[in-house]
């Protein structure tokens, strides 16, 4: 499967532009005639009030704090650039980047940007403008309707008693819903910020267009999560196989946390008769680090926790996870599985997958389980751990 993630542009150093107009004047020339407009003050409560999103867990300072949530007091205000006085360049662009590691729900903007640093003196000022999408009354329309969908998705998973199916039915709602977006992924972002295809490498392409790379439904489901108030984040990296970048999720559920690849339980195979079809599967349903280096591969300096959960994985929690290969009880769930068409396994390892698809497939055993007739098709999964039949 080829990923492609959004692009990052980044200008600053070389790129930027700084001036210093005491170095041409003289070093106190203007400085007493100059009067700067002080920024809104905005308390660190107005936007921390969910353990996860905390700036402290990643490590940022007190000044990027106080610009982390004053580019949120201006992005919720639809501004698409903002100015900042006596502040550092680089604490700018790590609240930046921290402010779009959490807030997928501000979908017209993206990692990329482009500032100019002016000094006077002792005095510095930062105009920084973040890669955008659109002018403000379609950024505001586009919200709206963003908003909805978000909130209806999230009311419906609150139906749910147990956090298990609020997860399971977002994961399942976001892979019918959305058709894998090929094209954006064959294709690069325009520098001009005029790329076509914008929307479907963030959450609105995904829940309102219906059409999406990696990037939009992992940005997809963390906005649900965040709605819902389960703690989730946005992890960057590659596919084992092939090398292609790609972009998944972080969740806690209770006291552990579990990586979740919605994209990649989205996938198609095609038959020997060169047949297409789409397939949701949930072999990246809330799995350990493990199990997820078997395929994927975190993009250094990121904050990711450990994730050693096991009781929320799909096929342990429903009774479909064989630590070892067994007949007898392999041919039992078989059997049990056969009236709703289809059966997904799973096993501890890939050498124990690979003795029941041996044994199973190889040597036709298979057949000779109660209700098994006539012609099957399998598939082994990417990772080597799960083996799904149709009957």
């Amino acid at each position: 499967m080829t990923c492609s993630c959004s692009g990052v542009y980044e200008y600053f150093g070389e790129g930027g532009f700084q001036s210093d107009i005491n170095g041409l004047f003289g070093e106190t020339l203007f400085e007493e005639e100059v009067s700067y407009k002080e920024p809104p003050k905005i308390e660190v409560s107005d936007y921390y009030t969910i353990p996860y999103d905390s700036p402290v867990e990643r490590n940022l300072s007190e000044g990027e704090i106080e610009l982390y949530n004053l580019m949120c007091y201006y992005i919720e205000r639809y501004d698409l650039s903002f100015h900042f006085e006596n502040a550092d360049e680089e604490e700018v662009i790590n609240a930046y980047m921290a402010v779009m590691d959490d807030h997928p729900e501000y979908f017209w903007m993206n990692k990329g940007y482009r500032y100019t640093k002016t000094t006077l003196g002792t005095h510095t000022e930062i105009d920084f403008v973040p890669t955008s999408k659109g002018d403000v009354g379609e950024i505001v329309a586009k919200d709206a309707k963003f908003k909805t969908v978000v909130k209806s998705v999230a009311e419906e998973a609150s139906r749910w008693e147990d956090i298990y199916d609020k997860v399971l039915y977002v994961h399942d709602f976001i892979v019918d819903s959305t058709t894998y977006d090929h094209e954006a992924a064959e294709s690069d972002a325009d520098n001009d910020g005029n790329d076509k295809y914008f929307d479907s490498r963030n959450a609105y392409g995904c829940l309102v267009n219906g059409k999406a790379v990696c990037s939009g439904y992992a940005s997809a489901f963390q906005c649900i999560m965040k709605e819902l108030g389960i703690p989730c984040g946005y992890i960057t990296g590659y596919a084992v196989k092939g090398g292609e970048s790609h972009a998944w999720n972080y969740v806690k559920l209770g006291d552990y946390n579990y990586q979740i690849d919605v994209t990649w339980d989205d996938s198609s195979y095609t038959s020997d008769g060169g047949e297409k079809t789409e397939r949701k599967s949930y072999d990246y349903f809330l799995i350990t680090t493990e199990e997820a280096e078997l395929t994927h591969v975190i993009d250094k300096d990121q904050n990711i926790p450990v994730c050693s959960g096991l009781e929320y994985n799909y096929y342990i929690y429903n009774g479909l996870y064989f630590p070892e290969y067994d007949f007898e009880y392999v041919a039992y769930v078989i059997r049990e599985g056969v009236p709703y068409g289809s059966v997904s396994l799973k096993f501890g390892t890939q050498e124990e997958c690979q003795k029941a698809y041996d044994d199973l497939i190889e040597n036709d055993r298979i057949f000779r389980i109660d209700g098994v007739n006539g012609s099957i098709s399998y598939i082994k999964g990417n990772n080597g751990l799960t083996l799904t039949f149709t009957f």
